[in-house]
């Protein structure tokens, strides 16, 4: 269900897909996946991969959730207001909600989570922590923690430096 969020066909609230969305592409139901929870079963895995792998059977395939929507689970940001950041290559400011709540001034995603009856709120910058390798070789300087060094020990009287951080094109 959290990945389904993404692809603009779903009603999101409604944690379904939306016929005016899928209608407005020339698509119908019978053109989309079955809907399934993040902890719900999808199905079980073929006779032929179980064999393949070595696997006894039968194996139950979870309905899953997309990397930001896991890592929630993972962190245990399961409940109404509660929230992380996370920074990798990208850049994430995360917010579950017990409704579906979009709040286009703080978030620029408003999802279904990997859980029944839970949304969240979520920002994401594709290059977010990648910036700074990006920001030392332009300065010359040879590692991020040279960079992060270079930063606290610089003059105040400087002023505010802006950077934004858009080097993936969002």
């Amino acid at each position: 269900m959290s990945d389904a969020s993404g692809t603009l066909w779903l009603d999101v609230g409604q944690r379904d897909w939306s016929d005016a969305a899928l209608a407005a592409t020339g698509l119908s139901r019978d053109h989309m996946p079955r809907l399934v929870e993040g902890s719900a079963p999808g199905g079980m895995l073929r006779p032929e991969l179980l064999r393949e792998w070595g696997l006894s059977g039968p194996v139950v395939v979870a309905g899953s959730a997309g990397d930001n929507a896991a890592g929630a689970v993972g962190l245990g940001a399961i409940h109404p207001g509660e929230a992380f950041v996370s920074l990798g290559t990208s850049g994430v400011l995360w917010a579950t909600t017990d409704r579906y709540a979009p709040y286009p001034k703080a978030a620029v995603h408003a999802f279904c989570h990997a859980l029944p009856g839970r949304w969240h709120l979520m920002s994401v910058m594709l290059s977010a922590a990648s910036c700074l390798d990006w920001a030392a070789k332009l300065t010359g300087l040879a590692s991020v923690p040279a960079l992060i060094a270079a930063a606290q020990t610089a003059d105040e009287s400087a002023g505010p430096v802006w950077f934004l951080p858009y080097l993936s094109g969002e």
